[in-house]
């Protein structure tokens, strides 16, 4: 199904005239990350595990459609995640290991105009994240919403800050917490800064 739908999508951005405008762009972002298990009783141990805090390195390119208002797109990044394991009054961080790719599919639409080109822009979109731990690597699909203010610098070159959210299901298999511990949902928020050109 994922691969049915990925198809459609690139058919859909393939299907739109040549002459349709064009974006790649570079976005650095910091991410935090909040869920993923949580205590399912009192003890005196961690009350959580998750996803440790990351810098994320991404690329993405879309395409206009309807007029130019939206766009169509996908965004490529790259981290190194370790594992954060959280009590009361401790916060213990292990970024020896686990790394983390993630595609996401993003419409892209103008909420409002600022001056003669810059913009408050909105996304919503599926992602999909490969999460590599030791020699494991899990598959987490999820939802991602943003939004960002976009502004020119010189000629076909503008700048983006980007705020992010993102929801998925635990990145945690059965068996992998200790019994004081369940899995959650996994969220993630972040800022990011982009460079983009217009094609």
């Amino acid at each position: 199904m994922r691969v049915q739908a990925a198809v459609l999508v690139f058919i859909t951005v393939i299907a739109v005239p040549a002459a349709a405008q064009w974006n790649v762009g570079f976005e650095i972002n910091a991410t935090h990350y909040r869920g993923s298990s949580g205590a399912a009783n009192e003890s005196s141990g961690p009350t959580t595990v998750r996803p440790a805090n990351a810098t994320t390195f991404g690329v993405r390119v879309d395409r206009a459609i309807g007029g130019g208002r939206a766009r169509l797109g996908l965004q490529v990044s790259y981290a190194t995640v370790g594992l954060t394991a959280a009590a009361p009054d401790l916060t213990l961080t292990d970024n020896s290991s686990g790394e983390v790719l993630e595609g996401q599919l993003l419409l892209n639409f103008q909420v409002v105009g600022i001056g003669s080109s810059g913009a408050i822009r909105a996304e919503l979109g599926p992602s999909l994240h490969l999460w590599k731990s030791d020699d494991e690597t899990r598959s987490r699909a999820g939802v991602v919403v943003a939004t960002a203010y976009e502004w020119p610098i010189a000629s076909r070159f503008s700048g983006a800050i980007r705020l992010e959210g993102m929801l998925s299901k635990s990145w945690f298999e059965p068996g992998d917490l200790p019994s004081e511990l369940e899995r959650r949902v996994t969220w993630r928020y972040g800022i990011g800064l982009g460079l983009r050109y217009r094609l």
